[in-house]
């Protein structure tokens, strides 16, 4: 645990879309037709030396079509099929071939620096939670002050230390996802935050790595995909389905991991939060494909 790497599995190539278009005609070459003598005669007659010999045109190999089924398309298109049908088999399908058309678990998760940035700061959080107590805990966001009040203001306050904001997509993605698991905190009541336990801290981190995976999927190819269901009801359901998804892949790799936040050091939090997308992305694709 703690090196990059941890949790291993397979890849899969970005097929990018303009794959199928035909290569453009070479340009031709600057000042082709112009006479070497310099008398504006293009001709190359008796006035001249010049020639309008062009050059051979370059010659492509030919592009290879993407494979039936890939790319951002068929991620759509499943995610499109489950939120109007309520069928989970094609949001999970979905969800898996979006990692794929991102590069694989690797690629995936790399489009999501600032999100696992935003989930480091809270596995350090929660690890000198565990180790050094609460007020220690919030100091290097310099909200030590607060170690006493409700554990929402204080997570709320952290979500502006970490995701500010004003700042790009991916960084709205990591605030969003923050605010989201502060709100279901919030609807299971939650007491202060020098009351809460390192277990709660985990659930914390696990809730803001799963809603911030989710809501790049939505962002990228689902939000439009899912709003097409006929009523509120189902597109509910189908968000409540992507959800589970990519929670349960979150938890299952982070229990295969064998630890907790508290026993990962200060030099490890970087590569053990990479590890769990990377992992995490690696089973959406995995179980996406036997959907």
């Amino acid at each position: 645990m703690g090196t990059s790497g941890t949790f291993g599995g397979s890849k899969s190539g970005l097929v990018p879309s303009w794959v199928d278009d035909p290569p453009s005609p070479p340009a031709a070459a600057p000042g082709s037709a112009t006479p070497a003598d310099g008398n504006g005669s293009g001709d190359g007659g008796d006035g001249g030396g010049g020639t309008d010999t062009q050059p051979p045109p370059a010659v492509y190999p030919p592009l290879r079509p993407p494979p039936a089924g890939s790319g951002l398309g068929a991620a759509r298109g499943n995610l499109t099929r489950g939120a109007r049908t309520s069928d989970g088999g094609a949001i999970r399908r979905g969800a898996g071939q979006y990692v794929s058309a991102s590069g694989g678990r690797r690629g995936a998760a790399r489009r999501m620096p600032s999100s696992r940035a935003a989930a480091g700061g809270i596995a350090g959080l929660a690890r000198n939670f565990a180790t050094q107590g609460p007020a220690e805990a919030l100091r290097p966001f310099n909200l030590e002050g607060l170690a006493g009040a409700p554990a929402l203001d204080v997570f709320v306050a952290l979500t502006d230390a970490l995701c500010p904001p004003g700042g790009t997509i991916d960084e709205a993605i990591a605030r969003d996802a923050m605010l989201e698991t502060i709100g279901a905190l919030a609807a299971e009541g939650v007491g202060n935050f020098d009351e809460m336990t390192p277990g709660d801290l985990q659930e914390f981190f696990i809730g803001v790595v799963s809603r911030s995976i989710e809501g790049k999927i939505l962002n990228e190819v689902g939000t439009n995909s899912i709003r097409v269901s006929p009523d509120l009801a189902a597109v509910e359901r189908a968000q409540r389905m992507l959800h589970d998804f990519v929670d349960g892949c979150v938890r299952d790799r982070f229990a295969a991991s064998g630890s907790s936040l508290a026993d990962v050091t200060s030099q490890q939090i970087d590569d053990f939060v990479s590890d769990l997308y990377e992992a995490a992305f690696d089973l959406m694709q995995a179980l996406g494909e036997a959907s």
